[in-house]
């Protein structure tokens, strides 16, 4: 799924709601393989970029291509078909269903699609190979033992894994993770550095990540950007941007720094 990926290019992007300045001549290069953190305060855009990406709003202007193909325009429920996924901020599950079904709705190539595929051999193969992959999924971050327990009966946190790795078995060569560790438990943020670290970097996928979470950060991403007042103030390097001494003073603060 994740060849001739060549990432996502956010091309001068510029949004506004009515009245309300968000960003103007936002301009993001994520390439396969890599994980780019978007950075920054509360209210500085960074979920709105997401949206954008997926279609929920349209810019005021700019462009956005994914594979150098232009995806402006494209409808939310299309997006994947572009090969693009989000994770949310909350947790939006299937409740009723169990943590591996939540994993193969997602899933391409499902034998239900199509009535034939009901009987035929080589889709009950697919189906079959589709389980074992999200029980692999699911042992990537030790949730293989609640394999088939209600997703809804599980805790916060691992609910949270659930809905990345539906993310993540979407195939989709573009990931838009918006705060994956929000809400989880200390002890289970070294599952999703390792989920974003192996299973994004290691399948050459594209992830574009926000996140509060800075020592997260740190740990995953390949190049950072932060976005403040309406406008890319920094990008480059973890270590050059968190180092930096306009995003120290502005976002950061020194005590982070110490």
């Amino acid at each position: 799924m994740t060849s001739g990926n060549k990432g996502l290019r956010i091309d001068r992007l510029a949004m506004n709601f009515g009245g309300v300045f968000v960003f103007e001549d936002v301009t993001i290069d994520i390439p396969p393989g890599q994980v780019t953190a978007c950075i920054g305060p509360n209210g500085a855009g960074k979920t709105t970029i997401i949206n954008l990406v997926c279609g929920v709003f349209p810019p005021k202007s700019g462009d956005i291509y994914v594979d150098g193909e232009r995806l402006t325009g494209v409808k939310p429920h299309d997006t994947v078909r572009h090969g693009v996924c989000r994770s949310f901020q909350d947790v939006r599950i299937f409740p009723f269903l169990t943590a591996r079904e939540n994993l193969l709705v997602a899933m391409p190539g499902q034998s239900g699609e199509t009535l034939a595929g009901l009987f035929l051999p080589a889709a009950r193969a697919q189906e079959r190979a589709n389980r074992e992959k999200a029980m692999d999924l699911l042992r990537a971050v030790a949730l293989d033992g609640v394999a088939d327990r209600p997703a809804g009966e599980l805790p916060f946190g691992q609910q949270k894994l659930v809905s990345l790795l539906r993310a993540v078995a979407t195939g989709a060569r573009v990931l838009l993770l918006d705060e994956p560790a929000a809400g989880v438990e200390i002890d289970l943020v070294p599952r999703v550095i390792d989920l974003v670290r192996g299973l994004v970097k290691a399948e050459g996928r594209a992830a574009f990540l926000v996140e509060h979470n800075v020592d997260l950060v740190r740990e995953v991403a390949d190049q950072v950007c932060v976005l403040q007042g309406g406008h890319v103030i920094a990008s480059g390097t973890a270590d050059r941007v968190l180092g930096d001494e306009t995003v120290i003073r502005e976002y950061l603060g020194r005590v982070y720094n110490a």
